[in-house]
């Protein structure tokens, strides 16, 4: 496994703990691009391609090795939205807990800073990062999703964005990237 594999498969044991979620959402802007990169070299340079290079690179990677270190059977959705792909893993995970309100969802996003001659093709703020929660149906406490009018977009990933209001006391927070607006809320307590 790649550094980020292992980042993604470690973050989603430990979110998931004893738990055995009935759902994964597993998202990365970028994916294996590392790996993809390397092999696109080994191409220029005409050297064979290994096929588990090769099998390591494709975007579903690090939710197959979670599947069968976890050895779980739960259905998988892997996805890139681009500077929205957390807010797109949420709504994926919010839209299996509205038709199945008793099951419990592991999001997990994840991705590292982009190699050097990628960097200019995008306006985010590179990092490494993973976040894992394990997810439920919204109680009086829960927290909220929803579009709002984009703002001048943010230029560090929603992940690390949404961590830190997660742990913090305030009451929304505010997300453009792309030109899409997103605010997540946290219920009122009752």
């Amino acid at each position: 496994m790649s550094s980020l594999s292992k980042l993604a498969v470690q973050i989603a044991l430990e979110a998931a703990a004893d738990s055995k979620p009935d759902f994964l959402v597993f998202c990365s802007q970028h994916g294996e691009l590392t790996r993809l990169r390397e092999m696109l070299r080994s191409i220029a340079t005409r050297v064979e391609l290994s096929p588990t290079a090769f099998s390591q690179s494709v975007h579903n990677a690090s939710a197959g090795v979670y599947t069968i270190v976890a050895h779980s059977r739960a259905p998988v959705s892997s996805l890139a939205s681009g500077g929205s792909t957390f807010a797109s893993g949420w709504l994926e995970a919010e839209g299996y807990l509205i038709e199945r309100p008793e099951a419990q969802v592991l999001l997990v996003c994840y991705d590292e800073p982009l190699p050097p001659e990628y960097v200019p093709y995008s306006t985010q703020t590179q990092c490494q990062y993973a976040l894992g929660l394990l997810l439920r149906a919204g109680d009086a406490h829960g927290l909220a999703l929803e579009s709002a009018p984009a703002e001048q977009d943010e230029p560090l990933p929603q992940a690390p964005l949404f961590i830190a209001w997660a742990l913090s006391s305030e009451p929304t927070m505010r997300s453009t990237a792309d030109g899409q607006g997103w605010i997540w809320s946290r219920a009122p307590a009752q």
